[in-house]
């Protein structure tokens, strides 16, 4: 590991904080607690609004699973290397985005490819 001291800190600092900003946001906007109700006719609505608060819930899950596996990469000495290639990601990236796990080649090549799947797939699926 690259880092020094004062990075890791920094580091290790918005992981902590990102994490208990979702946290938060998490307890406030739980879909179970969240559930919808209506009159007759409202439905399609409520499906909507129920729709959409499970859709934020799942993407604040992702985060927050991210968010573990960053802090353990730092804790094991390992947030700053590739976990494709093993090189050294810069301090900047992962100041930025401490959640990358990715140097900026690998990560490309990981979106072309996504891109390239995508642009494969029949419209029907």
């Amino acid at each position: 590991m690259s880092l020094n001291h004062e990075q890791q800190l920094i580091l290790k600092s918005k992981l902590d904080n990102s994490k208990q900003a979702i946290q938060a946001e998490l307890r406030l906007h739980n879909p179970s607690h969240e559930q919808q109700q209506g009159g007759e006719g409202d439905g399609v609505i409520t499906d909507v609004l129920n729709h959409d608060a499970m859709a934020q819930f799942l993407h604040q899950h992702a985060e927050w699973r991210a968010l573990q596996k960053a802090q353990a990469r730092l804790s094991e000495n390992i947030i700053d290397v590739c976990c494709t290639c093993g090189a050294l990601i810069p301090f900047a990236r992962l100041e930025a985005e401490p959640t990358v796990e990715r140097c900026i080649q690998c990560q490309a090549a990981l979106e072309a490819d996504d891109q390239r799947l995508h642009l494969h797939l029949h419209p029907s699926m």
